[in-house]
């Protein structure tokens, strides 16, 4: 409508003109001058969208896909898979307007949020109160992962003390919750180097391939989910060893998978059972092939690393720990739906972000907008405070 009567106007004006300058000349429709005119008006105006077109692509807030997409590579911001427009927007206006600083607790969330299947990150600088120590807490993508809780299927740590061949770590716990064992893999993000384990010496302590640990406070990622493939299926990894459903060192959909033997890669589409995996493409063609699985949080780690300042001994990179919260509500008043009131509250505790407190006045601001004339609330009894570390989710939504 707008372009129409915009045009209109133009053209119009275009008459007049023409009428102006020669009078008594067949302006009816069909005459040479109104042809003439209508086609100089349609020209004009379309010189006129394509200026404006022009002018959108100048800014990225307001440019095409294709030119967000070049403003973001000038920048060397690339789309991760299956980013929207607006993400890729907020990131891109992000690091203009928080340039790269050297490693400030921006830059931490920035380099999380460029690995694939993360969603948002947060970053607690000196969490314990000692120097160069980092903790950055992420979330996965649940729509490209299936859970906003990203996997973990490695251990990582910092080398306490330095042998040859060896990783030692006097914290580490290398014998429990699913042993580490010989033929595993030992990454140095920090150093981009890699071993396997030859065999472990005690819970602290492995034997290494390759001496890739030469200095103390090394951080390190030992991959729990490794192992070889022990039959062929199409767009397949299977492996009769294999733990893929495992709970303490999970895997899920996203997930990198490496081909080790032949130097390839791929995505998790799907995990089928706890020894079979369906993959994006079909890596594994022949059997006895070495598979490594990278989850999210050692994806992170392994990115974050090597650009930190060196001064930043310690990166963790955590999972937030879930805490369940049940509310009983009773609401008073006519013509209330009481599902759409435990929709609504269910939906808001979902968006709750790590360390954001649950206030139930914000519970019952949700029930009176829904229609109610008052609300009462018995669970929660008071207000629900969350550490940075914890994460608030619905459990047993009740509104009688």
């Amino acid at each position: 409508m707008s372009f129409q009567k915009d045009f209109d106007t133009l053209f119009q004006a275009i008459l007049i003109d023409c009428q102006n300058q020669f009078p008594g000349v067949d302006l009816s429709k069909g005459s040479l001058i109104y042809v003439k005119s209508a086609c100089l008006a349609s020209a004009l105006w379309g010189l006129y969208k394509y200026q404006d077109w022009i002018a959108r692509q100048i800014f990225p807030d307001t440019a095409d896909t294709a030119n967000l997409e070049h403003h973001a590579w000038v920048r060397g911001i690339s789309r991760n898979v299956g980013e929207t427009d607006a993400a890729y927007l907020a990131r891109l206006l992000d690091d203009i307007r928080r340039p790269p600083a050297g490693g400030n607790k921006y830059d931490y969330v920035k380099w999380a949020l460029e690995v694939n299947n993360i969603a948002r990150a947060w970053c607690i600088p000196i969490p314990a109160g000692v120097l160069g120590t980092v903790d950055v807490v992420i979330l996965a993508d649940a729509i490209t992962t299936g859970s906003e809780i990203p996997s973990s299927s490695a251990r990582i740590g910092v080398t306490t003390s330095i042998t040859a061949n060896k990783l030692v770590d006097s914290t580490a716990t290398f014998q429990t919750a699913h042993a580490v064992a010989a033929g595993d893999i030992v990454e140095n993000p920090l150093r981009g180097t890699q071993a396997t384990v030859s065999a472990v010496d005690s819970t602290t302590q492995l034997s290494l391939a390759v001496d890739i640990f030469k200095y103390a406070g090394d951080p390190y990622i030992v991959h729990c989910q490794t192992g070889t493939n022990t039959s062929v299926l199409a767009g397949k990894l299977a492996a009769s060893a294999g733990i893929f459903t495992d709970a303490t060192y999970t895997v899920k959909k996203g997930d990198i998978v490496q081909n080790i033997t032949a130097g390839t890669q791929t995505t998790i589409v799907s995990v089928d059972s706890a020894t079979q995996l369906t993959l994006t493409a079909d890596i594994f063609t022949a059997t006895g092939k070495t598979y490594l699985i990278r989850g999210l949080v050692s994806q992170v780690k392994a990115y974050i690393d090597p650009l930190r300042p060196v001064t930043a001994s310690k990166v963790s990179i955590i999972v937030p720990t879930t805490v369940s919260q049940a509310v009983t509500m009773t609401v008073t008043g006519t013509g209330m739906d009481l599902t759409a009131i435990a929709a609504g509250i269910t939906a808001y505790i979902n968006t709750m972000i790590p360390g954001q407190t649950l206030y139930k006045t914000k519970l019952i601001q949700i029930a009176m907008d829904a229609g109610a004339d008052n609300a009462t609330i018995t669970t929660p009894a008071s207000d629900v405070t969350a550490t940075a570390y914890q994460m608030i989710r619905p459990g047993v939504i009740s509104v009688s």
